[in-house]
């Protein structure tokens, strides 16, 4: 049975720390947030301690993303559901920036959609550090399909081969296919 620390560390790891806090009041149209929400967002820190209408902050997504989030958001209301999604914001304060957003729909006791509170991480040194990471699982995996094919275990070593092959292709080398046996 796992401690409350290893609990905590497990789910720690699962997600970067937190960058900001909203909550959507969805009968109101009104979004609350945190400063670093509305430093995201590029909103006040009044509109946010006093609501802004969810199009308000919607402005702030890159527009190659909106219809994407925007769909993803009536989806996750219509559901009752959860929502993670990644994609770009702009603001003023803080420039272009890549986040992990991740909120939850909640019902009143009628069962219509009510609230809507949500997370954000921000992976913009993520994607910086994108690279390096993907050369670490290159090897790590290269290591692991020598491992599995001196052991005799072929599919092993054909699927790692496969992972090594896509982890090539987002490095930008291109096929480089090696036969395994």
């Amino acid at each position: 049975m796992a401690s409350a620390t290893e609990r905590s560390r497990s789910l720690h790891m699962r997600y970067p720390p937190i960058d900001g806090f909203w909550t959507w009041d969805i009968k109101r149209d009104r979004v609350y947030g945190d400063a670093n929400l509305s430093d995201y967002f590029d909103l006040t820190l009044d509109e946010f301690s006093h609501g802004a209408p969810l199009e308000r902050w919607m402005e702030s997504i890159d527009r190659d993303d909106r219809m994407r989030v925007r769909l993803a958001i009536r989806r996750a209301v219509e559901r009752r559901a959860g929502f993670r999604e990644i994609y770009k914001v702009r603001s003023q304060k803080m420039g272009l920036r890549k986040i992990l957003a991740v909120g939850q729909c909640y019902v009143d006791g009628t069962g219509e959609a009510a609230l809507y509170p949500g997370w954000f991480v921000d992976l913009t040194q993520d994607s910086v550090s994108e690279e390096h990471s993907l050369r670490e699982i290159h090897s790590h995996v290269e290591q692991a399909r020598e491992i599995a094919q001196s052991i005799g275990h072929d599919m092993l070593s054909y699927l790692l081969d496969n992972v090594q092959e896509e982890v090539g292709q987002k490095l930008g080398e291109g096929s480089r296919r090696r036969k395994s046996s």
